[in-house]
């Protein structure tokens, strides 16, 4: 009995509240405000440096191979004409291997500095505004 004479209780207080002045009056609707564009930025140029990147530090390790090779020729090479010609060759293709190397990492690293730490550019960054409560002259990074 209890249940039901609490829910008869509550539907007449219900009803009988008077509405608030307030409520009554309806509020304008809010501004709709339409979300960006979403504009995907190409990644070509990471893709690219990426891959040539890999493509460069994965050819070191044979032109290294290669210059160890030829190292271990000149090592053993008992005539006097051919040794300088086998000193120069180990040289070259160990400088060929470390240039490898070096360029290929430098890649890596443009690649990774291209892709998380560089933001593409939006418009001109150097701008000549003319208000009172600007500067003059606004650079953006």
């Amino acid at each position: 009995m209890r249940p039901r004479l609490a829910a008869v209780l509550l539907a007449v207080l219900a009803a009988g509240t008077p509405v608030p002045a307030a409520r009554a009056q309806t509020a304008p609707p809010f501004e709709v405000i339409p979300r960006p564009a979403e504009s995907h930025a190409s990644h070509r140029l990471f893709w690219f440096t990426a891959i040539v990147g890999a493509g460069l530090v994965a050819s070191s390790f044979p032109l290294s191979n290669e210059a160890d090779r030829r190292y271990a020729v000149y090592l053993g090479e008992t005539d006097v004409s051919q040794i300088d010609a086998r000193y120069d060759a180990t040289t070259r293709m160990d400088y060929l291997a470390s240039g490898a190397l070096l360029v290929g990492e430098g890649l890596m690293v443009t690649a990774v500095w291209l892709r998380f730490l560089h933001a593409p550019p939006e418009g001109n960054r150097l701008a000549v505004e003319v208000e009172p409560t600007r500067c003059a002259v606004s650079l953006h990074f």
